[in-house]
């Protein structure tokens, strides 16, 4: 177990660069458990980028980032640990739900591809949908839920493999005022009760 006061995830002169451009210009940060951290700023400021180099998606230029003991990005060591083998949930603005698959196969996707067994997989899904309150929605569709409702699916399918950070990148800003209201308050009160770690935009 990380010491309480420890950083669980580790950013440290992160920077992007497109030509003459520094989208992310040598950015450090320290995120310890539990911790909810917000980066704020005007669009087109980098925040994005920051998160998607977190997540693996993209690779920083300049810099190191460690997530517990592990170094996710080194560029004077030459290392990039892909996105699906860092221990991270993601959830985005567009939800990225598909809306072929139930419910129950939506959320269950990340421990189909980590090739859990079936009956751990079937305990894991149901206990992460009673905690986003979507308990008996598990055989319906996307196109058949809210917008509310899909916004928990997407964080149900990103914490149900037990991330050590959850990343946010705007995921309540096509939520109508009181909705996006309500689903911030939701996240806080999930956010304790599972632990992770939390940056968002």
């Amino acid at each position: 177990m990380e010491p309480i006061n420890e950083p669980i995830l580790r950013l440290d002169r992160i920077a992007k660069i497109y030509g003459q451009f520094r989208a992310v210009d040598g950015i450090s940060l320290d995120i310890r458990k539990g911790e909810i951290f917000s980066l704020l700023g005007p669009s087109g400021c980098g925040k994005s980028t920051t998160l998607r180099m977190v997540a693996g998606l993209d690779s920083p230029d300049e810099g190191d980032i460690k997530l517990k003991d592990a170094t996710l990005y080194s560029a004077e060591r030459g290392i990039f640990v892909p996105s699906q083998k860092r221990n991270m949930g993601m959830v985005f603005q567009s939800y990225a739900i598909w809306p072929h698959l139930t419910v129950f196969e939506t959320v269950a996707y990340p421990l189909t591809v980590r090739k859990v067994d079936k009956a751990s997989i079937q305990e894991r899904v149901m206990t992460i949908l009673r905690l986003v309150g979507l308990e008996g929605y598990e055989h319906r569709h996307s196109p058949m839920l809210s917008g509310g409702q899909q916004q928990r699916v997407a964080l149900a399918r990103a914490l149900v493999y037990e991330p050590d950070v959850l990343l946010l990148d705007e995921p309540f800003s096509n939520l109508d005022v009181r909705l996006r209201e309500q689903m911030r308050l939701e996240l806080k009160l999930l956010q304790r009760r599972v632990g992770v770690s939390v940056i968002q935009i």
